[in-house]
C-alpha cells in the first residue's frame, strides 16, 4: 500500500504540480537553504517501482530527466534535494547512450542554477560511468563517490572490530572485486594494519561475474575474518558461490545492490555502504530498505564540500573533514538526538567555526613544500 501511495504521489507533483513545485525549489533556494543536489538511480525493478509504475512511456518520458524526490534535512532545515532518474548504470555504460548522460548533465547544472545549490553529488556509480566511459571529468560542482565509500568501508570494519575488541593485525580481510576501488581500500585498510588479500574476478560481456582462480580464491578466503564484498550485485555473489568458500564465521561488508540475501547464508552481513550524522536524514526516505538515520556513503563528497566550504583534495583532508563533522559509520546504531536549545545552538556555530580554522590550517601544512 505505501508503495502505491508513493508511485501516487510522485506522479501527481511530477506531472500535475510540475511547475509549482519548480517555483516553490525556487524560492526556497532563493533563501540560500539549499547548498547541495545529490542524484539516485535505480539498481532493479522494484527500487524503480518505488517511486513510478513500471510503465513504458512513463519510463521514457522520465529517462535522461532528473526529477525531484524529496530533501536532504540537516535538523530541522532543508540543506539539500535529491533527485531520481529511472536510468540504470547499466544502460548509462553504454556508448550509445552517451546523449543522454550529457543531457542529465546540462540537466543538473540548470538545476543547480535554480536552487543556488554550490555541489552536485552522484551517488553509486554515476560518478566513474561518466568520467571512464564518457570523458566527463568530476570537478567541482560535481563529486563522485569514491572518497565516501572508502570512509564507510574503513569505519565499518573499524567497528566491526573493536566491537569484537581485537587488533588490526589479528584480523585478515579480503576485498572481492572492485577495481580501482578495492585497490585502494587494500592499500588504505593495509596501512591500517589489517593482513589484506584482493579476490580477482573478471567480467563476462553478459555482464556476469566469474572467479579469475578458483583455487586461489579458496585459499584466500579459506579462514578469512573479514569480507568486503565490492561486486555490483548480491547475486554475483551468490553466483559465484563465495558463501561456501568462506567461514560461517566470518563477517561479511556487502557494498552490492541489491545486496546479498542474508538469509540464503550462514554469516553475518552488513552494509558498508551506510553512514550517519546526529540530526542529518533524507526525506522521503530513500527507497532499497534504508532506514532514517543512514545515509548512503557515496552522499558524503558533496555534502562535505558543502558544509566545509574548502576544497577537499585527496583522501586524508576527506577523513578529516568526516571527523570534524562527526560522519560515523551506520552499523553504530541510531544517533542519539540532543535537545536544542539556545546555548547548544551557538556552541554549535562557535564549533563549525572552529573546524572550518582547523581544517583550513591542516591544508595549508600539507601543501608546504618540504624544508629543511
Amino acid at each position: 500500500m505505501d508503495m502505491y501511495m508513493r508511485q501516487v504521489l510522485f506522479l501527481v507533483y511530477a506531472f500535475i504540480l510540475r511547475g509549482p513545485i519548480w517555483l516553490l525549489i525556487w524560492l526556497i533556494g532563493c533563501s540560500g537553504m539549499l547548498k547541495t543536489l545529490f542524484l539516485i538511480y535505480p539498481t532493479d525493478s522494484s527500487e524503480c517501482l518505488d517511486f513510478c509504475p513500471n510503465i513504458k512511456w512513463l519510463r521514457n518520458f522520465f529517462s535522461g530527466r532528473p526529477t525531484p524526490a524529496g530533501l536532504i534535512m540537516d535538523g530541522w532545515r532543508p540543506m539539500g534535494m535529491y533527485l531520481v532518474i529511472p536510468n540504470s548504470s547499466m544502460e548509462l555504460m553504454r556508448k550509445k547512450n552517451r546523449p543522454t548522460v550529457e543531457t542529465i548533465i546540462s540537466r543538473m547544472l540548470r538545476i543547480q542554477k535554480l536552487t543556488g545549490a554550490k555541489t552536485i553529488g552522484l551517488a553509486g556509480q554515476l560518478g566513474p560511468i561518466f568520467e571512464k566511459r564518457h570523458g566527463i571529468p568530476m570537478e567541482p560542482p560535481f563529486y563522485s563517490s569514491t572518497y565516501g565509500n572508502i570512509f564507510s568501508i574503513q569505519k565499518a570494519v573499524s567497528h566491526l572490530v573493536n566491537t569484537a575488541k581485537r587488533k588490526p593485525w589479528q584480523v585478515s580481510v579480503a576485498v572481492i572485486g572492485g577495481g580501482l576501488l578495492g585497490e585502494q581500500l587494500e592499500q588504505h585498510l593495509g596501512d591500517d594494519g589489517y593482513q589484506m588479500s584482493m579476490v580477482d574476478v573478471r567480467y563476462t560481456r553478459k555482464g556476469d561475474v566469474k572467479l579469475t582462480n578458483k583455487e586461489e580464491a579458496n585459499q584466500q578466503l579459506g579462514a578469512v575474518d573479514i569480507v568486503i564484498n565490492l561486486l555490483p550485485r548480491g547475486k554475483d555473489f551468490m553466483d559465484c558461490q563465495l558463501h561456501r568458500r568462506m567461514p560461517a564465521t566470518a563477517t561479511i561488508v556487502d557494498f552490492s545492490r541489491p545486496p546479498i540475501p542474508t538469509q540464503a547464508i550462514p554469516q553475518k552481513v552488513v552494509m558498508g555502504n551506510r553512514v550517519q550524522r546526529s540530526g542529518m536524514r533524507f526525506c522521503m526516505r530513500l527507497p532499497g530498505g534504508w532506514k532514517r538515520h543512514e545515509l548512503p556513503a557515496c552522499s558524503m563528497p558533496s555534502l562535505l564540500a558543502s558544509l566545509s566550504r574548502v576544497p577537499i583534495k585527496n583522501i586524508e583532508e576527506f577523513r578529516f573533514a568526516a571527523r570534524q563533522f562527526q560522519f560515523h559509520t551506520a552499523l553504530a546504531g541510531a544517533p542519539v538526538q540532543p535537545l536544542r536549545t539556545f546555548g547548544n545552538s551557538f556552541r554549535d556555530f562557535a564549533a563549525v567555526r572552529s573546524i572550518a580554522t582547523r581544517f583550513s590550517l591542516f591544508i595549508l601544512r600539507n601543501r608546504q613544500p618540504f624544508s629543511r
